[in-house]
């Protein structure tokens, strides 16, 4: 049990990820279509993870059935976690229950004889809180809210995600923000951004030019002395990418290291007066390419690093920065580490994150010291070939699903909604990091053969 929560008050989950992220993924689009329907892709099937996040003892809303749902209950004990899902879902799920009477008559139900819930989002969004509003003033809920910014603070929220609100702030909280933050400054228009990349070639650094706010790194771009570009090259190369439109654009120094270390540290914020905030835990990101997120790990060792206790105490002061401002809830900071052991810490994502359901899972199962016995590698997708069937996935791997032969290690399921589409997502359990990515390569072998 997070001690956050209340023991007595029932948990209501919303696994609303792409309502922070929908109008940026679709952004050349957003004026023909203003309702998507639901797509069966990675950015959308994500929701499976709400089964594993929090405690077992809870109501979670996701936008697609999980096929997985019934081998959670019966093999790792989830047998009091309920899921629900819109009949017609789209982007919006705190819509879609708005719009569906049966979801929202589950958690007035839910919510049993006291009329509470505490209701915990994957974001905090405008969506969010309209359902917040009706629950309280149309249905006369009592609706906690222990991951939500404080009334009328809801736009610290929205401000420390984007990149020019956060290193804003972050330069002025960090006394030694010089040294943590690359140099870097945010832009108007594309020519002025394709100025300030040549500014960086001219001195010989590399920089990374990319949008205010994002998602998954769309909207990236690596500009390297070496390639000599002039300021026309770099404007025609922004000018055609749709999601620099209509937005600031940073351009800041490009890290350049030889293991590609990108380490993210999450931190929970308490409401004002409700405790200090306090890590929750720390992962490196693992790419392909500059901005293809495939999954994250977390072991004991990265806690031992070098870079750790600058970026923990910068995580925290800037946490405690927030909650005086009136921010609650979870935010990670993604940073890189140079072949120097230096971390710079790169932007901040207002909300639950990657790997919050992983830390929470094993912190259920295994105890809140769980690095004492296991390190935990998340994939984020995984090619299936042929495979479109949990039952056949199932047998497919039997042997390597947790707990392979009794032990404290194998594979548990994380997201299979995507299955039509032959892919999933799991969370691999090891005694090592070295184990556990000996584990994934199992994986990947078994279904190499029939990957086009």
């Amino acid at each position: 049990m997070l001690p956050y929560l209340d023991r007595q008050i029932p948990i209501v989950f919303l696994y609303n990820n792409i309502e922070s992220f929908f109008e940026f993924l679709n952004r050349t689009e957003m004026s023909e279509l203003p309702r998507h329907p639901y797509v069966p892709n990675r950015q959308y099937s994500k929701g499976d993870r709400g089964l594993l996040s929090l405690q077992d003892k809870k109501l979670v809303f996701v936008s697609a059935p999980v096929p997985h749902a019934d081998y959670l209950r019966d093999h790792l004990g989830y047998r009091n976690t309920r899921f629900a899902y819109p009949a017609n879902p789209s982007p919006w799920l705190s819509l879609d229950i708005l719009q569906e009477p049966p979801l929202l008559n589950r958690i007035v139900e839910y919510a049993g004889p006291a009329r509470a819930v505490q209701l915990v989002a994957y974001a905090t969004t405008p969506q969010f809180l309209l359902l917040v509003r009706a629950l309280r003033n149309d249905w006369g809920l009592t609706v906690l809210l222990p991951e939500s910014p404080l009334p009328g603070c809801e736009w610290i929220k929205e401000y420390i995600d984007t990149k020019a609100g956060y290193r804003s702030l972050a330069a002025r909280w960090l006394s030694d923000a010089e040294a943590l933050m690359p140099e870097g400054m945010a832009c108007e228009t594309m020519l002025q951004a394709a100025e300030a990349a040549h500014w960086f070639c001219a001195r010989g650094k590399p920089c990374v030019i990319k949008t205010d706010g994002g998602e998954s790194g769309m909207g990236q771009h690596i500009i390297r002395p070496e390639a000599d570009p002039s300021v026309e090259a770099v404007f025609q190369e922004l000018q055609a990418d749709p999601y620099l439109h209509h937005d600031l654009i940073i351009v800041e120094e490009y890290i350049d290291s030889v293991n590609h270390f990108s380490p993210s540290l999450e931190v929970y914020v308490p409401p004002m007066g409700d405790g200090e905030p306090r890590i929750t835990y720390l992962s490196n990101q693992l790419f392909l390419g500059l901005s293809d997120f495939y999954g994250l790990l977390i072991n004991k060792e990265q806690l031992q690093s070098k870079w750790y206790p600058a970026l923990a105490e910068s995580g925290l002061t800037i946490a405690r920065k927030l909650q005086a401002m009136g921010y609650a809830g979870h935010f990670d900071i993604d940073t890189v580490v140079d072949d120097n052991d230096r971390v710079y810490l790169l932007e901040l994502n207002s909300r639950r994150t990657a790997g919050t359901h992983v830390h929470e899972f094993a912190s259920h199962f295994f105890g809140d010291n769980y690095l004492d016995e296991v390190a935990l590698l998340s994939i984020n997708k995984m090619k299936t070939g042929p495979i479109s069937r949990f039952e056949d996935l199932q047998a497919a791997i039997g042997d390597l699903l947790y707990p392979i032969a009794g032990q404290k290690r194998g594979i548990i399921f994380a997201v299979t909604s995507i299955l039509a589409a032959s892919e999933f997502g799991c969370i691999i359990v090891a005694a090592s990091a070295a184990e556990a990515l000996d584990l994934h390569q199992q994986l990947r072998d078994r279904f190499q053969p029939t990957v086009h």
